[in-house]
């Protein structure tokens, strides 16, 4: 019997690493509002900040070109990923899937581990979505592209199906027209003022119970906004788009680029500008402001990479983003450590600053991270094989030490 083995360094393809690192690193743009504690301090206390009027442009700015697309990104790549791996091997197909499904179980572990410190993780989430995954290796390019889009719009179809009971619903609960929001994200069944004093103050054991709560209550949102079946039909997509080469071939027009992230950043501030909420129950308004932002989010993540393919064949693109490459490679342990850093930073592991600070400073944090971890993960790539998170997922995958050194 063949044994599955891991893909050697060497034989990694650049792009699908240089992807990666370009969506972990732009992911942490996205995180630090939570981490930070931006998003759950009073609108009161906001406004007290001095650059509260920057911070609020910023904040708008990062929803549009941010928020959403290095997710997608990232979740395509690991679609890619099992992609790649599973046309490798086959030949011995049931020995891979074997070896793969230990490969997700551990991740799986690493994610509710993960959860307790981070309760916007997303290992967990992945190494589930990867088990449905594999039961749609052998179907063909164009049924994955069917699956895909039917998983991306099943969430408007429900929609529209309840719309008239929740219209219903609407029209005999009397409009509480003086609630105003206190703060960009609130739970109904604790105080934000609750949450920021525990990450900031709360001991070990009150921090893990708050990050469960949250993460929790993150799961709930997902089935108003349906993210469950997109997030399953943007994995389909990543695996579509690898069955087809997409991420071999070079994008010829500048211009389909352009037109393509224009149009998605256009329709993204329309679903701004028109309003909605993708958490809230199915209205007219909600169904068009969710169908909107997806839209807008795909086409934006896919601008992304088609630029980034395009950059990369360039001369300057080379040089440049050549340094993203062990990036890409040690994304575990990036992800990771951008957790780590972020913890020692806000919750009270460190300095403590959870919702003390306003986003510009949180924002030039993250800049700051972004250049450690590209240098640190070039030096450590020099001496290495490996992440030291990627060493030790495939040594428990392959249930021997793996050589880490070259």
């Amino acid at each position: 019997m063949k044994i599955s083995k891991p893909i050697e360094p060497n034989k990694r393809i650049e792009i699908i690493d240089i992807l990666r690192g370009f969506a972990l690193l732009g992911i942490i743009f996205m995180n630090m509002s939570f981490f930070s504690g931006y998003l759950f301090m009073p609108f009161e206390e906001l406004k007290q900040i001095s650059n509260f009027e920057l911070d609020n442009k910023l904040y708008n700015f990062l929803g549009i070109i941010v928020s959403g697309k290095f997710y997608t990104i990232f979740s395509i790549l690991f679609a890619v990923g099992f992609y790649i791996q599973f046309n490798k091997n086959r030949d011995r197909t049931a020995d891979f899937l074997r070896t793969f499904r230990r490969r997700l179980f551990i991740l799986l572990i690493i994610g509710i581990l993960h959860t307790l410190f981070w309760y916007g993780d997303i290992l967990l989430t992945y190494s589930i979505y990867g088990f449905i995954l594999i039961l749609f290796r052998n179907v063909k390019p164009k049924i994955l592209l069917r699956w895909s889009l039917f998983f991306l719009l099943i969430p408007y179809v429900l929609d529209f199906a309840l719309l008239p009971f929740t219209e219903a619903l609407q029209a005999n609960t009397p409009v509480n027209t003086n609630q105003v929001p206190i703060a960009r994200i609130s739970y109904p069944d604790m105080s934000n003022v609750d949450v920021i004093n525990i990450f900031r103050e709360g001991s070990v054991i009150e921090i893990f119970k708050l990050n469960i709560h949250n993460f929790i209550w993150k799961q709930l949102s997902y089935i108003p906004s349906g993210g469950y079946f997109k997030l399953l039909g943007i994995f389909l997509l990543g695996y579509y788009l690898a069955s087809i080469e997409f991420f071999k071939k070079t994008p010829k027009s500048t211009l389909l680029i352009l037109t393509i992230l224009i149009g998605g950043i256009l329709i993204t501030i329309t679903a701004k500008l028109l309003g909605g909420n993708a958490y809230e129950l199915p209205t007219f308004q909600n169904i068009r402001y969710k169908f909107l932002s997806l839209v807008g989010q795909l086409l934006i993540s896919i601008s992304y990479i088609m630029a980034i393919i395009k950059i990369a064949q360039t001369v300057i693109g080379k040089k440049v983003l050549k340094y993203l490459i062990p990036v890409g490679r040690t994304a575990l342990s990036n992800y990771i450590l951008q957790t780590v850093l972020m913890l020692v930073i806000f919750y009270n592991f460190g300095f403590s600053l959870f919702g003390k600070i306003g986003l510009i400073p949180t924002f030039i944090i993250a800049i700051i991270i972004v250049a450690i971890q590209i240098i640190l993960s070039n030096i450590w790539l020099k001496h290495y094989r490996f992440g030291p998170l990627e060493w030790a997922w495939r040594s428990l995958t392959y249930k021997k030490r793996i050589k880490i050194r070259y």
